[in-house]
């Protein structure tokens, strides 16, 4: 009885094994990446949602933020460190998304919907008074971004202010 081992086949049959574990290895990393992804645009909306919900709640932040969007000069002490807060929260998150939209982990339509608000948002004299001050808290692919969108951005029409020719 001839029981000579045949290590080519041995050979191959250990490299399929092993070409099978890298693909079900790329499956699941291509799964959790998308799954990260999914997770990250989700918190993303999240903050913004939170952001809102405390303007909303807290009356006093409602009229800081009015008050400052149109005049961050007349801010003073706690109300400017307030306000800048503020500002600051949701610039990052803005920042976030402007990163995900470029890694393409944030649908466009979003993403749209996001530029528009901060078209809207950047018209105001104090957003841009404050940006002014503290664009320098941020990289610096975003803060071209911003100051493009500020140089395209329309008269102030977030709270539905009449033109001035109204």
């Amino acid at each position: 009885m001839n029981h000579a081992v045949n290590w080519e086949a041995i050979s191959a049959i250990g490299q399929l094994v092993g070409a099978l574990a890298v693909v079900i290895s790329l499956i699941y990393v291509a799964r959790e990446i998308r799954s990260n992804a999914r997770s990250a645009r989700l918190a993303s909306m999240g903050s913004v949602n939170r952001w809102l919900e405390q303007l909303a709640e807290h009356p006093h932040l409602g009229d800081l933020y009015y008050r400052g969007i149109h005049d961050f000069e007349s801010l003073k002490n706690g109300d400017r460190v307030r306000f800048s807060a503020l500002m600051h929260q949701i610039f990052k998150i803005d920042e976030e998304m402007y990163y995900q939209q470029l890694e393409g982990h944030l649908d466009p339509r979003v993403w749209r919907e996001v530029e528009a608000g901060m078209r809207d948002f950047n018209a105001y004299p104090g957003v841009q008074a404050w940006w002014r001050t503290r664009s320098h808290w941020f990289g610096e692919e975003f803060v071209k971004f911003v100051d493009q969108v500020w140089q395209t951005a329309g008269p102030p029409r977030m709270f539905c202010e009449p033109m001035k020719d109204e």
